[in-house]
This record gives C-alpha cells, structure tokens and sequence, in this order.
C-alpha cells in the first residue's frame, strides 16, 4: 500500500496517525466478526418486568430525588428526511407502489397537507385543482423538492409530525416539549444535546431558537455537536486497497452513529435520557412516555446508588458488604461468578464489574419492528453479557444463530437512560467500553465500482457493549417511531 506526503498531510488533518490508518484496515480484513448469539432475552431471564407498585416507586424516586442530579437528553437527529419518503422518489402515474397508494389515499390525514397548501398559494398554485385532476406527480413534487417543502434534502428533525389546532409541530419541537416534562435541573434549566450534520446547524439552531423564545415560562437551552472527521473510516476496494476519489486523495466515509459516541462521552450530566429523533408522540399520548421515562430514570438512580455504595465499600477495604456487592452484580448486571477466587480476587473482580457506565434501556414488545433486540451475548472470554444486537451483526447463515434472532420477544426502541460518570463525578472514558469487534462492513456503490465501507459498532450496540445493561420492559404504546411518512398514520401520530 503506497501513501504519498499528500496522503499523510490529509491524515494530520483528519487527527489520524498512520499507524490508526492501518489498524482501520486490519479490522477490516481481520478482527471484525459476527456476535455470537446464546438467547434472547426474556422476562425473568435478562428483562425485568416492574408490577404498577415498582413503576410508581420508581417513579416517585425520580420525582424525589431526580432534582439533586444535572439532566440532559441527548437525541441523534442527523437522518435524513429523504429516506421517509423514499417510496415517492420514483412515482408514475403507471407504478404505483403499495407505499405510494396508501400514502395517496389518505393524504388528507398527514399533518403537512395544510402548509403544502399555504406554500402553494403563495407561488399562486392550487393544492385542490391539483387533487381534484390526480396531478400526484406535482404534489410529491412540491414534497420533496426546493420549490415546495424540501422534504428532499431536510433532516427528519425538520419535517412536520403532527397537527394541532391552531400549529404544526416537527419532531424536533416535539422533543423540546417532552423533555421539558422529565428533564427540568433544580435550577429550572431544561437542557437538551442534538447531533446533526454541519450543514444544517445554522438553520436548525436559528429554528429552535425561535420556539424556545415562543416558551416565554420554559428555560430551554439546546446544543449541538457534528460527528468528528477523525471517526471516518477508510474506503476499501475488493483488493483491501484503500479508495482514492477523483482528486487521487483517500476517500473516507462516515462511520455509522456507532462514532457518536465521542458525543455522548463529552456530555456534563448525571443522568442522560438517549431518545431517537423520530420517537415522538403527540402531547395528548405523551403522558405514558414521560412516566415511563421517569421509571427508567428512577431505576437508574436507585441502581447508581447502589453501586456508588459498594465501590466506597472497596475501595476502603471494607469486606462487610463483600457478598452482598457480589450478588447484587449477579442479580443486575452479570449472572455467575470466576470459579477458584480468593476474597481478594473477588474484591477485584467486584470492583471491575462495578466501576463502568450504566444504562437502563426500556425494551417493549416485539411487533415486527426494524431494529436491534436483547439477547444473550457469548463474549470473547466466554462469558454471558447482555447485550443490544442488530440483525447486521449476527451470522444469518448459520441457521441457529438465525432461529436465535428470530425467537425474539422484545425489542429496543432507543429508549434508553444512563450514567457515564464515576463515583468521583467524572466522565468514564467511553472509548475503553467498545467491543471494537462488532463493528461491519458493508458494501456501498462508488464511481462506478463496489467499495467496502467500515462502520464502527452501533451506538447502543457494540460502543456500549462493556457497560453494565438493565433492561426493563415498558409499554409499546411508548414507541412512536417514524422509518417511512406513512407511519404518521398511526395512533400516535394523529
């Protein structure tokens, strides 16, 4: 592989030594690997299940005890608009798809109908004449390009979900109004952190800021960070070399959200609520989600004391509470004990299996949803850890590995509430937590050839996958998700 002086100025640039280059292609070719599947996880065998009194417990301790910790929600928002309505990209009056024909026969019930009509007045057009003589093709038109919504080159964050009497609401206005619910410090501030792409903070920001000035009685302040440069990844060619781009330079490629967790390791809070940008509700159905929530959080409390509780307990060298620490590992984190230690050496081993993040991720029902479920992993050192696992990572063509993954009962809907701070109040270093293993290649089309593309582990997969996991089962009616425009039909859309 021959690297110019060019090659290596564009590295220093990017923060990349080239020794960090040639590790990314060692884990192309040689260290990535499908994870190994034991089980799903279940009720009673991974997922707890709280009864009504627990949740109001739960509940009630993030209520008493929430206003002690700083909050933040953190919600990656960089997804693209485009990809919602990627079934009316290439509609024909002669082709419809079965996506197509739903969205055109209840076009009437999307919330963006009434600002299509407002925009199209403006440019002196009319929205019924066009419905009336089955113009689709210029109604998806004004959707997706410049001249109308430009929903085309928006981020989802920016499309409008939901209609109200008297205003339209996006997703990202929605995600104000939620946290603002669960989210308040003692000091009153509501803080939330969106990651987006460079391009579209000015715009996003200046959006955001005009509704957080309409909240005259809420203190809102938002943040924003883009996903680092120094966390793409080098394009290969079928020969494992690297790709060059039509200037002769190393072509490199965004990494997948799994990068995003140099994001979330800069974040100054105790307790971060994680949430996807398309998860949202109407604020009629909100109360659900936000009690929920507040479980989820009060779980984590109570669990984050705890641990605190037996990590001062060691680190003095007291061994009272030696056992106790140690079944409460078994119960929460991680079944099962080394064979042959002395107390010393669980001392230790308690002491490791303690001092990490900690997440407490609500897992609901399996109702064919895309996306990622709990199971039981088998790791490296041939231990059972639990673990958030996507379809891409697993080996389809080994046939129980695939019944596995098909055996599901639950799955995750990124709701997910955690800790990265020590008991000393500073950040873990997350970067230390990664199973660096699980991170795949995947194929993409470049200049008219095949390229293999690196992506790192999966935010709350692989980047996560040494933390100390709880799943707790919630409600589907928590899950609003929004993958295609026509799920803004659903119940909780509308």
């Amino acid at each position: 592989m021959f690297i110019s002086q060019d090659d290596e100025k564009d590295l220093i640039k990017r923060q990349m030594s080239l020794s960090s280059l040639l590790q990314q292609i060692h884990q192309f070719t040689k260290d990535t690997k499908p994870v190994k599947l034991e089980r799903p996880c279940s009720p009673a065998d991974g997922i707890v299940v709280l009864n009504g009194s627990d949740c109001h417990r739960y509940q009630k301790l993030f209520e008493t005890d929430g206003s002690r910790y700083s909050k933040m929600k953190f919600v990656p928002a960089s997804g693209a608009a485009s990809r919602m309505f990627k079934h009316l990209h290439n509609y024909s009056p002669t082709s419809v798809s079965e996506l197509a024909e739903e969205f055109i026969v209840n076009f009437d019930m999307f919330p963006f109908v009434s600002l299509i009509e407002k925009k199209m007045q403006e440019q002196e057009l009319s929205l019924s004449h066009l419905l009336q003589t089955s113009q689709w093709d210029m109604i998806v038109d004004f959707i997706l390009q410049p001249h109308g919504l430009n929903y085309n080159t928006q981020l989802k964050g920016m499309v409008v979900f939901h209609k109200y009497d008297n205003e339209l609401r996006t997703a990202f206005e929605e995600h104000l109004l939620e946290a603002v619910r669960y989210g308040k410090q003692a000091d009153g501030r509501c803080r939330i952190h969106f990651t987006i792409s460079p391009q579209h903070i000015e715009s996003v920001s200046k959006y955001l800021n005009e509704k957080i000035n309409s909240y005259v009685f809420e203190n809102i302040e938002v943040e924003f960070s883009t996903q680092n440069e120094n966390t793409d990844t080098i394009a290969l060619d079928k020969n494992n070399e690297p790709v060059r781009d039509e200037n002769g330079r190393l072509f490199f490629r965004p990494s997948g959200h799994g990068a995003l967790i140099q994001n979330l390791g800069q974040i100054d809070a105790d307790i971060i609520f994680i949430k996807n940008i398309d998860n949202v509700t109407t604020t009629a159905r909100q109360e659900e989600s936000v009690f929920y929530k507040q479980v989820l959080a009060g779980v984590l409390i109570e669990l984050k004391s705890e641990v605190n509780r037996f990590m001062e307990m060691l680190t003095h060298g007291d061994d009272e509470l030696l056992e106790e620490a140690l079944e409460f590992i078994q119960l929460w984190f991680q079944p099962g004990l080394p064979l042959g230690m002395n107390t010393t050496q669980l001392k230790e081993y308690a002491h490791l299996r303690l001092d990490r993040p900690l997440r407490v991720c609500g897992m609901v029902r399996n109702e064919g949803e895309p996306g990622g479920g709990p199971f039981w992993v088998k790791m490296t050192g041939g231990y059972l850890s639990k673990q958030i696992v996507e379809k891409s990572q697993v080996d389809l063509h080994d046939l129980q590995q695939s019944k596995i993954l098909s055996s599901a009962t639950h799955f995750n809907p990124v709701d997910i509430v955690c800790s990265i701070k020590n008991r000393d109040g500073v950040n873990y270093a997350l970067d230390q937590f990664i199973d660096y293993s699980t991170g795949f290649v995947s194929e993409k089309f470049h200049q008219g050839q095949v390229i293999k593309a690196l992506e790192w582990p999966g935010l709350w997969n692989g980047a996560m996958a040494l933390w100390n996991t709880v799943f707790v089962e919630v409600p589907v009616s928590t899950f609003n998700p929004v993958k295609t425009v026509n799920d803004l039909l659903r119940p909780g859309h509308q």
